[in-house]
């Protein structure tokens, strides 16, 4: 439905651990063939200490692809300063066939650092191109949504929540010290030679953070694009409601940023969690 209705493509999630084995496969025929779903997240259980009846991840991955379904994963850079070996795990699935990796939402750069050029630095060892990081940042105005955002998993130094928290404007302190994550992150890592990737997420339905979302996305792409040292542009495009042609709302900023001089997708966003 939020293909047909936005023009654009979807990338779904998808947890392979619930289903059995046949039930993934019928689940598989249904996206691809009946609603035309071509790119997929897949994820696993969410813990490794319980047995799940459904496919291995590697088992999913071959039911996708032998349905010409493009396929990309989650990283999480606090499970790589936890075990020290999510860059091997990406690696693992990278063989099956996954094309890019989705972050979870990112409040310490420097973990996300560390796990980019780890990676970046296997896959030299190993004589592989790396695929694309996509890194995801989501806005925080005030203190229910700082406390979703730990519920999720997501590490925020004491220094950054005290800022935001503190701020006369917590969404517009959030927005300012993401993209400074941004930028280090691009800095910090320019010689692992990792693609990067921005998605941004609305993780609230307070006006101020959804409108946070919006300016994040803007800036967030404008500092990436920069950062390639190419002239780019922004497609953008006005959607009429069915009911009444005459009045013309933005139902859907298209946010997509063309390099001038280079193809491809660079940057990505995501208004809500998929």
């Amino acid at each position: 439905l939020l293909q047909k209705k936005s023009g654009k493509g979807v990338v779904l999630y998808k947890c392979v651990a619930e289903h059995s084995v046949g039930n993934f496969e019928g689940w598989a025929d249904a996206a691809v063939n009946t609603h035309g779903l071509k790119c997929f997240n897949l994820v696993g259980g969410a813990t490794s200490s319980v047995t799940y009846t459904g496919p291995t991840m590697d088992e999913a991955a071959k039911v996708m692809t032998a349905r010409g379904a493009k396929l990309g994963g989650v990283t999480i850079a606090e499970r790589h300063t936890k075990k020290g070996n999510e860059h091997t795990t990406v690696m693992r699935k990278q063989n099956m066939g996954m094309k890019w990796f989705i972050s979870q939402a990112i409040y310490d750069d420097k973990q996300m650092v560390n796990f980019i050029n780890d990676y970046g630095a296997l896959c030299k060892s190993e004589s592989k191109a790396p695929v694309k990081m996509i890194l995801t940042f989501a806005p925080c105005g005030r203190e229910k949504t700082m406390k979703f955002i730990d519920w999720l998993g997501v590490v925020v130094p004491p220094e950054t929540r005290s800022a935001i928290l503190d701020a006369e404007n917590k969404a517009a302190t959030s927005v300012n010290l993401l993209c400074d994550m941004l930028r280090n992150i691009i800095k910090e890592t320019a010689g692992s030679g990792v693609p990067l990737g921005v998605s941004v997420e609305s993780v609230s339905i307070f006006k101020d953070e959804v409108a946070a979302t919006d300016d994040l996305f803007r800036r967030s792409q404008a500092i990436i694009l920069d950062s390639m040292g190419l002239g780019w542009s922004v497609r953008w495009g006005w959607l009429a409601p069915k009911k009444d042609e005459k009045k013309k709302e933005v139902v859907q900023m298209i946010g997509v940023a063309v390099a001038a001089a280079a193809a491809g997708f660079v940057g990505g966003r995501r208004l809500s969690s998929a």
